[in-house]
């Protein structure tokens, strides 16, 4: 065979490299300046289940998603020191210019005007629902006169300065209801206020509250906060030094998790490239008779993935998650076989051609390409973005890699000197034996295994919210000591998210959603609640409210309680006629009408979202002894207005999702791949040989799982793709091999068993790589997927030799006289052309039969 015109002389191949050299360097270039990264793993959440959907809105939305707490102790119990060390801290987070507000002082000066705003209005402050179980136990309470006096008697002590008409006009003390309300708008249960401070119970921990300017999940953002509170403390504790005083700062919120994610998985992507590309450039070198030739299989590995990220960041304008990203040293593992399989056909004792490597590498590796590409492109459809991502990733990595190997390599080495050595490699000595050694007995004792596995092999997902980021030690005692100083009300809760279209329609739906919130805290299926209309009711709620107050003082309640009020009111100096107002009945027209003054939109949490300018109120409920997540989110979730974002419900629900896509996903592309290979060898037995060695290591890896007590999390839906998609690779290099070269012991089934060795070895140490990290989601896939290929290759090497040198043993046919065209004719003609490739089997059946 000639060589090829354009590479027949030095200048025309020196041409030729310079110019995939900047190709290669063009795609790296656009693959790393285009390319954004997302490190938040929440937002690759799936959208079409409105529990996840719901709780995706309300993580991407929630106004604490930026927010930032810091914890400041004083070794020192001195309350006045440590109010001086939080100021200090204050003042240098507002001299940095990344928040927007910082502290409390601001809240504080809103209290007066609050309660002055309560007791004026005291008539629409209360529900019917509300005034017969809270309001009305009072009245006929036997201790109603002690109460009464208890409040009236501060009038005539310094408490009652400045407070005189709000205990004239409630001398019940009611307003004291109504502002109980307002405690589940604290960021915390132990919790004083102090000169406009957060303070402890224990006095010994000052908290402060900061809101950044921009999303403190941005990257480049953490990186500032956490260098500015670190500089912070260490110029707070050079100030205090002289004294002896020794500050410690405990910083939360999102953007240590976005940090610890970000450093976590970079750290696990460095790793795993570096050890996934050692360990298989060790693993070439030790298996070519020349070594240096191995390390080329590189080649179209790197080509893959970095055309793969180029085409990504082309097509897909997204930012892609760095999981994706990590996935990348796996995918070099994936790719690298093509390039093994390639070379291995090339590098041999005697002269050869490239074209003609091509010819025989494209038979037995065709369909094992083309099963992973669509068995990785189905990911699409899991509805998880971040496994979207990894599959298209995945899919276009296989794909450019296989192109670089039948279009580039042969152009790059036409011809192949016949090499030196002769000797077998004793790495290949091995792997014959694996493959040929053994006979019944590993047959026998693989199908035992899985036999005992099968009582095991039972996918079980479970599904943490805080397992899907991975932090540091110092990130979870941050959160140890905020739930022990502060309580656990940073953490339990159900949150409410309700969106309007303009300030009005806001306040309707929360007075719509009020009663219903009433019913439950009194059926204690919530035990705490806040809505705004509890305090500053709209038009219909007003209504409602005035006339269940009418209604509830009604002649002859006035009567029995003003008689006691009058009665302890003389005791106390008061003339009986001072009180002649209190809690009286109104017409609807008597109050004005309340709206919500804007310097009140924090406190309650009410904010215009800047995608689409409409107005989004975030509440917190605490759930009650009778709660039931279900029904609570059937009751009040609407997909246009409310929100429900409830963490132990939406792991529950995020888990039999996953349990029903990994489920949809085996189905989906079990039937893909067996449409598939029916199609390539129009032969059943072929077929479902070819899928025994799939079988065998689900069951395995599914029952060891279960054995060691890992159960299933997102990055498991994973194992399905890499199982079937990839698994199946390893029975198709050896099913083609028998049928294009019938026997085992020929010489070229040396290269396929090496090639089907090496693709699984170089996968199983990419994904060994990852499973060795620190990040949660990337050990894990690494985890699911070594024992998904590990057991798919043992699968092969255990199962198919026995089976597919019993099809494909030689046909011995007895001599008999045969007439042509008879029926014993057709079948002898049919059993020597068995199990062939599909081509000349169909062209025997319709031509010569």
């Amino acid at each position: 065979m000639q060589t090829s015109f354009f590479l027949k002389t030095k200048s025309f191949r020196r041409i030729f490299f310079i110019l995939c050299g900047l190709i290669f360097s063009t795609l790296m270039i656009i693959g790393l300046f285009r390319i954004r990264i997302d490190t938040n793993i929440l937002t690759s959440l799936p959208k079409n289940d409105p529990v996840i959907a719901d709780a995706n809105f309300t993580i991407v939305h929630h106004p604490f998603q930026n927010q930032i707490v810091i914890d400041v102790s004083c070794q020192k119990n001195d309350i006045e020191i440590l109010i001086s060390g939080g100021e200090l801290v204050e003042t240098e987070l507002a001299k940095s210019g990344l928040f927007r507000t910082i502290g409390m002082k601001d809240m504080q000066h809103l209290f007066p005007e609050l309660l002055e705003h309560i007791t004026n209005n005291l008539p629409v402050m209360f529900s019917a629902e509300e005034l017969n179980t809270q309001v009305r136990p009072i009245l006929e309470n036997d201790d109603l006169k002690q109460r009464i006096k208890d409040n009236l008697s501060q009038l005539l002590t310094m408490d009652g300065v400045g407070q005189a008409e709000a205990i004239l006009n409630d001398p019940l003390g009611l307003r004291g209801i109504v502002l109980q309300k307002l405690k589940q708008l604290l960021p915390a249960d132990n919790i004083h206020f102090y000169k406009g401070h957060l303070i402890s119970s224990d006095r010994k921990h000052l908290l402060i509250i900061a809101n950044p300017q921009s999303a403190s999940i941005d990257s480049k953002l953490s990186h500032k906060i956490a260098d500015l509170i670190e500089q912070t403390r260490i110029d707070l504790n050079r100030k205090f030094e002289k004294s002896g005083d020794h500050f410690t700062l405990t910083p939360f919120g999102a953007y240590r998790a976005a940090l610890d994610n970000e450093m976590t998985a970079k750290n696990d992507i460095q790793n795993a490239m570096l050890y996934a590309t050692i360990g298989i450039a060790l693993l070439l070198i030790f298996s070519f008779p020349r070594p240096l030739i191995g390390l080329l299989a590189f080649l179209p590995a790197f080509f893959g993935t970095i055309c793969s990220l180029a085409v990504y960041s082309l097509l897909w304008h997204e930012p892609i998650c760095i999981m994706t990203i990590g996935f990348g040293a796996a995918i070099i593992s994936i790719t690298v076989d093509h390039g093994i399989s390639y070379l291995l056909f090339l590098d041999r004792p005697y002269e050869t051609k490239g074209r003609e490597v091509v010819k025989e590498v494209r038979a037995v590796s065709i369909l094992a390409v083309l099963t992973s590409v669509c068995a990785f492109l189905t990911l699409s459809i899991s509805g998880f973005p971040i496994l979207s991502q990894i599959g298209q990733f995945a899919a276009f990595g296989i794909a450019f890699s296989f192109l670089f190997v039948h279009f580039f390599f042969p152009l790059m080495f036409p011809t192949m000197r016949p090499g030196k050595s002769k000797r077998a490699l004793p790495l290949q000595t091995v792997v014959n034996k694996l493959f040929i050694g053994g006979g019944k007995y590993k047959f026998i004792l693989a199908l035992g295994f899985a036999t005992l596995m099968c009582f095991y092999a039972r996918p079980e997902f479970k599904v943490d919210i805080t397992s899907m980021n991975t932090i540091t030690e110092e990130t979870i005692d941050a959160e140890n000591l905020f739930s022990t100083v502060w309580g656990h009300k940073f953490f339990d809760k159900v949150y409410m998210l309700i969106e309007a279209d303009n300030l009005v329609s806001l306040q309707e739906k929360c007075d719509k959603l009020a009663d219903g919130i009433d019913r439950e805290i009194s059926a204690q299926r919530l035990s705490d609640a806040f809505l705004p209309s509890m305090i500053f009711p709209g038009i219909l709620k007003r209504k409602e409210n005035l006339a269940a107050w009418n209604q509830f003082w009604n002649e002859k309640q006035k009567t029995s309680f003003y008689d006691e009020l009058k009665d302890t009111a003389v005791e106390l100096g008061f003339t009986p006629d001072a009180f002649s107002d209190t809690y009286a009945t109104h017409d609807d027209n008597v109050l004005d009408q309340i709206t919500i003054p804007q310097e009140f939109y924090q406190l309650f949490n009410i904010y215009q979202s800047q995608k689409n300018n409409s107005w989004i109120l975030f509440t917190s409920l605490t759930p009650g002894h009778s709660y039931d997540s279900e029904k609570f989110f059937l009751d009040y979730h609407n997909d246009n207005s409310v929100h429900v974002f409830d963490p132990p419900f939406f792991s529950k629900r995020l888990g039999e999702f996953l349990s029903n896509t990994f489920t949809k996903m085996i189905l989906i592309i079990g039937l893909s791949v067996l449409i598939l290979l029916l199609l390539f060898f129009v032969d059943i037995t072929l077929t479902l040989v070819a899928l025994i060695p799939i079988l065998f290591s689900m069951i395995c890896t599914l029952g060891t799982l279960h054995l060691i007590n890992h159960p299933l999390n997102i990055s498991g839906l994973m194992l399905s793709v890499v199982v079937i998609g990839m698994g199946i690779d390893y029975s198709l290099y050896l099913i083609r091999s028998y049928q294009r070269y019938r026997d085992e012991t020929h010489p070229f089934q040396d290269h396929v068993r090496m090639t089907i060795f090496l693709a699984a070895t170089s996968t199983l140490i990419g994904f060994g790589a990852l499973s060795i990290g620190e990040h949660n989601l990337m050990r894990s896939l690494g985890l699911f997927l070594v024992l998904g290929i590990g057991f798919a290759l043992v699968g092969t090497v255990a199962l198919l030799p026995p089976l597919l040198n019993y099809l494909f043993k030689p046909v011995t046919l007895a001599k008999a006289d045969i007439l042509p065209n008879s029926t014993a004719h057709l079948k002898r003609i049919r059993r020597l052309y068995r199990h062939l490739e599909a081509y000349p089997r169909m062209f025997a059946r319709f031509k010569i039969m």
